[in-house]
């Protein structure tokens, strides 16, 4: 079995949202088509927008680089936000940061404020979470960024750092974005895949967002979590007939609350029960119109 990360590189569709100032950022406005002149000859990748200054993230071998190699002063590198157009590209200036793995830092020459996607750091738990990733694939006929979805197969890495994941990738498209499902960071950005002796696909490579690269690269951490990580709320109050609305202790950004169970005689048409929310907070409440004993309970999820 061999694996290839060359050229031939991967990824996988996005689209995402994600505040730059106070502008959302689109995927098309932070997805970068990549060309780079090497000794080998010119490479073409994908990267994302990653900073206000222009920073982008991408693979470390579309520059021809291997991970432990460093950044020659030499190395020409120019790309275009949201096209793959080589008469559009601006000229980019590859940073002198190694972190030992297959990713790498760009920044475009020309001073302005760009849109740009928060990250949000790769955690165990993540596992089988659906995912997003984006590119240019390689002969592109329309020159729009590719969009493909996939899921955190595993959340065990390999020996270079990458995840595997189910997302079909094509060439080109290597160093593209993976964004989370919920469209509020990025997760990772794609590598490559791992390939048998027959030249099947065994799995599509992702290298996930870290602490080390966070710090390494000064990438900005996202103010809202790409993934919720669901708990059930324990020991809630109930509600029976003449009792007003009963807070449950769950507000709308932290979870979910929704009708458990219903018991009692509903004698008239107008008698109910249910969850609201007031004042930001979820509430079990009802109404007995017909004199007799009604009660309910309720289920809430808390996002971690």
């Amino acid at each position: 079995m061999k694996s290839i990360f060359s050229t031939a590189v991967l990824a996988n569709a996005a689209v995402l949202s994600c505040l730059s100032g106070a502008h959302a950022a689109t995927a098309e406005a932070t997805t970068v088509y990549i060309e780079c002149k090497t000794a080998a000859g010119t490479v073409s990748g994908s990267g994302v927008v990653v900073s206000a200054e222009g920073h982008v993230l991408t693979a470390r071998h579309v520059l021809g680089l291997k991970p432990d190699d460093p950044v020659p002063s030499n190395i020409e590198c120019a790309g275009s936000i949201g096209v793959a157009d080589s008469k559009a590209t601006r000229a980019m200036i590859p940073q002198p940061i190694g972190v030992s793995v297959d990713a790498a830092l760009l920044q475009f020459q020309d001073t302005r404020e760009y849109e740009f996607i928060r990250v949000c750091k790769f955690e165990n738990w993540m596992i089988r979470r659906k995912i997003f990733v984006a590119g240019f694939p390689g002969k592109t006929e329309t020159g729009v960024p590719s969009f493909r979805e996939g899921v955190l197969s595993t959340t065990k890495r390999n020996a270079k750092g990458v995840l595997e994941t189910d997302g079909q990738t094509i060439a080109g498209m290597s160093g593209g974005p993976a964004f989370s499902n919920n469209l509020k960071g990025l997760v990772g950005i794609v590598i490559g895949a791992q390939f048998s002796l027959q030249g099947t696909v065994n799995y599509f490579g992702i290298l996930p967002i870290e602490q080390r690269y966070i710090d390494a690269f000064q990438l900005k951490v996202s103010d809202e979590p790409c993934y919720h990580r669901e708990r059930e709320v324990a020991d809630l109050p109930t509600w029976s007939t003449g009792m007003g609305p009963i807070k449950l202790g769950v507000r709308v950004n932290e979870g979910t609350c929704f009708l458990g169970r219903v018991w009692g005689m509903f004698n008239d048409s107008q008698d109910e029960v249910g969850v609201d929310i007031q004042d930001n907070e979820y509430v079990l409440k009802g109404e007995d119109r017909s004199g007799g004993s009604i009660g309910a309970s309720a289920r809430c999820i808390w996002y971690d």
